[in-house]
């Protein structure tokens, strides 16, 4: 299994959750940029190329690629799970969004646990963080550090090497 097809297999799950609206993927820089989505507005700069204004509807969830581990039996892939909802800074919506995002977060663990199981094994103490933002929009939600693990022994029979 590769990868891709682990990242493939999250977004497709994220995709398919009745609540989430938009699935971005990339280092935090990239949070303004969902995946498969155009750009809402273009706006031109009189001496610079125009900038990319994304439309994001929300709850929105972001993975966030961390460290990932190489072993000789295994790979573990690692990512935070950043769901977040638009609220504003009154702290009741604060604290609402943050448990809406919190379930999100049990949906996808959930639906992992149960539905892939003999894809993957999982390290299910995954630590969740509360947070409250501000971008172009104030949002609020969970970031879950969640791993991803891959029976995938290291074998040099397949390994695209001439013979000595």
């Amino acid at each position: 299994m590769t990868y891709e097809e682990v990242l493939s297999d999250l977004i497709d799950l994220l995709n398919r959750h009745h609540m989430i609206q938009t699935v971005g993927y990339g280092n935090l820089s990239d949070l303004v940029e969902p995946l498969k989505r155009e750009p809402a507005v273009n706006q031109e700069g009189s001496d610079r190329l125009p900038n990319k204004i994304y439309g994001i509807d929300y709850p929105y969830a972001f993975i966030n690629p961390t460290n990932h581990t190489l072993a000789k039996n295994a790979s573990t892939y690692r990512f935070n799970l950043i769901m977040m909802e638009q609220c504003t800074d009154e702290t009741m919506e604060v604290i609402q969004a943050q448990s809406e995002c919190h379930q999100y977060i049990k949906d996808v663990l959930g639906h992992l646990y149960y539905n892939y199981d003999n894809k993957y094994d999982f390290n299910l103490n995954s630590s969740i963080t509360p947070f409250k933002e501000k971008y172009n929009d104030t949002v609020s939600g969970m970031t879950a550090a969640i791993e991803v693990i891959i029976r995938d022994p290291l074998d040099d029979c397949i390994s695209p090497f001439e013979a000595k």
